[in-house]
């Protein structure tokens, strides 16, 4: 039997003395409507009829008392502010607890996984926060592992994988100057005899910031009319904020807001998207899903790293993985890049 838990969220509202569960179908339509601009679209993307749409979209505009689309014959819909609001609401939730509830997900399943299945055989994996890590726990289990996921900064992740306590560590590497800080800090935990190293993803690092009060510099952080939110203490991203900050002599007392920690990039641009703050430091791929402007600053590396004594099978599966997902990638990284050493990384991360 395979078995695979999984966890997300669902919504109540109370109005009025009495509880509503808001379907999920409202938000896909809403989603929909902004992406087509058109309930006919919308209904037709969810695989709903119109009418059915149409009155979904009634029913809680009335228990809402606001209206959620602007309908205009001709002129097809577009979401009213109350609707953007709620799907802002759908996406900023999702973003802050969608690693919590994958990791969640993951360790029950391996919990109850043993006494269904008991011949899949166990990987263990650390990673820093990244989407295409839930990619891989989902291609392990359908090669019949049973995986454990822990998401953690990558600086604890490789501790972590350097004591043996995981089979698998992901981690993230800046290139170019913090090469020297950041990169020569956490490739000193590899060793080249033990580790086999693959490449997985290229991203910018950047600052993020509401479009209407675009940033473009480290400085404009400086001072209390900003207010920044902050990947936790140990997370990559961190450790290159921390990085940039220091080549620029930026104290961080000085930015208001450097204490307040969210856990992943999609968290971060959340809350800037949601006014909550002015500016985060993150992906380009989170500032787009938002909608935010973006100014990039660091390009780095995201690896996976397996120990040569392990299983033929988990190497191999590890492999197949990494290929498929450079292949859908906007750049095919050369022979070299996607399997290197770990001199190379050196070299590459540690720049003289």
């Amino acid at each position: 039997m395979n078995m695979k838990i999984g966890l997300g969220l669902t919504w109540h509202i109370e109005l009025h003395g009495q509880r509503y569960a808001i379907e999920a179908l409202l938000f896909d339509l809403l989603e929909a409507v902004e992406r087509g601009g058109h309930l006919n679209f919308a209904a037709s993307a969810t695989g709903v009829s119109y009418r059915h749409a149409w009155g979904l979209m009634r029913t809680w505009e009335e228990r809402l008392k606001l209206p959620l689309l602007d309908l205009q014959r001709g002129r097809g819909a577009t979401l009213t502010a109350s609707g953007r609001a709620l799907l802002l609401a759908l996406s900023q939730a999702a973003a802050q607890t969608q690693g919590a509830l994958s990791q969640a997900a993951a360790q029950a399943t391996a919990l109850l996984a043993p006494t269904l299945e008991s011949n899949r055989a166990l990987v263990r994996i650390a990673s820093s926060n990244s989407e295409l890590i839930n990619g891989l726990v989902d291609a392990l289990y359908g090669a019949q592992w049973q995986v454990v996921l822990d998401v953690l900064g990558s600086e604890a992740a490789l501790h972590r994988y350097q004591r043996g306590d995981v089979d698998v560590v992901g981690f993230h590497l800046p290139l170019g100057e913090l090469g020297r800080t950041v990169g020569m800090a956490l490739t000193a935990l590899l060793d080249d005899a033990r580790d086999q190293v693959f490449l997985l993803e290229l991203r910018a690092l950047g600052l993020m910031s509401r479009p209407e009060r675009p940033l473009s510099e480290l400085d404009e952080l400086i001072g209390d009319d900003v207010r920044f939110i902050n990947r936790q203490p140990g997370s990559g991203t961190r450790l290159v904020f921390d990085g940039l900050l220091g080549t620029r002599g930026i104290a961080p007392g000085t930015i208001a807001g450097y204490r307040n920690e969210e856990y992943t990039h999609s968290a971060v641009a959340a809350m800037v998207a949601s006014g909550s703050a002015d500016a985060g430091f993150g992906t380009a791929t989170a500032a787009a899903r938002f909608r935010l402007a973006f100014k990039p600053f660091v390009q780095e590396r995201f690896y996976l790293c397996v120990r040569r004594s392990a299983a033929r099978e988990l190497s191999e599966a590890v492999a197949a993985y990494v290929q498929a997902t450079l292949a859908s990638g906007e750049r095919a990284p050369a022979a070299s890049e996607i399997q290197p050493s770990v001199g190379l990384l050196r070299r590459l991360h540690n720049p003289m």
